[in-house]
């Protein structure tokens, strides 16, 4: 017998905002800008997976590598960003949409900027 896809309602203690960049440009002294629109809130779970530090140029820069869980919601994209309520950023990479039930979503993200 298969299992349904399920989430331990007691790890989805944070919320976060997926972003997407929209058609919408807007133009600033360096130029245009994508502006990014929301394409959702959500509860979820989030656990680190690795991180790893990378020398280039005489720079140590770290990755850091971490699976959200979410409830199944239609549209979200790997070109994606989300933000937790802390303010980090997150690229995602890839999505499970797991056992293709349209149940829960697993979003592989990885750090942006200085929040690794």
């Amino acid at each position: 017998m298969e299992t349904w896809p399920s989430i331990d309602p007691g790890k989805m203690r944070h919320f976060i905002t997926i972003w997407k960049p929209r058609a919408d440009v807007s133009t600033d002294a360096s130029g245009t800008v994508m502006v990014p629109g929301v394409v959702t809130t959500a509860p979820c779970s989030i656990d680190p997976i690795r991180g790893t530090d990378q020398i280039r140029n005489g720079q140590t820069t770290t990755q850091l590598f971490l699976t959200i869980q979410m409830w199944f919601q239609p549209g979200i994209l790997p070109d994606m960003q989300v933000e937790t309520e802390s303010g980090s950023r997150y690229q995602i990479q890839s999505i499970d949409n797991v056992k293709e039930m349209n149940i829960v979503l697993t979003l592989n993200c990885i750090a942006l900027g200085a929040n690794t």
